[in-house]
């Protein structure tokens, strides 16, 4: 009688929240990770910058959480009377906390203005993702 084949350990695909996890993959693959624990021991600092690094270069992410009725219905209006590229203090407000709440991303409302271009790309990509969530209840 044949043996079967022994099957091969399933290992478990984590998806890669940034690029600190991604390039642990890498070295993880490579065997640079082993090679590095041996010479440094286990606490290399590896963690520390791949955790900066994930912070750093997120990934994009799929909402992780519905939006609720009222929330929708008061996006609903925002999307109706807001102007595009330019927020006031309560629509920064506004989508911030909705982002929050959908993504559970955190931004400061202090270090965003409405003049800063750096701050209207970031408010700008928050309200085009938002708009997706939104569109997907249609």
């Amino acid at each position: 009688m044949k043996k079967k084949p022994a099957k091969k350990p399933t290992k478990k695909v984590v998806k890669s929240k940034g690029l600190g996890d991604t390039i642990e993959k890498i070295t993880e693959a490579t065997g640079i990770k082993k090679a590095v624990e041996a010479i440094f021991g286990d606490d290399c600092g590896c963690n520390e910058r791949k955790e900066k690094l994930n912070k750093a270069f997120t990934y994009k992410r799929q909402a992780q959480r519905c939006l609720e009725e009222h929330q929708y219905e008061q996006y609903k209006l925002y999307r109706q009377t807001r102007t595009l590229n330019v927020w006031n203090e309560a629509e920064i407000h506004f989508i911030i906390k909705l982002y929050a709440h959908v993504f559970a991303i955190q931004y400061n409302e202090n270090d965003l203005c409405r003049s800063c271009s750096g701050s209207g790309k970031i408010l700008f990509r928050i309200s085009k993702e938002l708009d997706a969530v939104y569109n997907s209840y249609k």
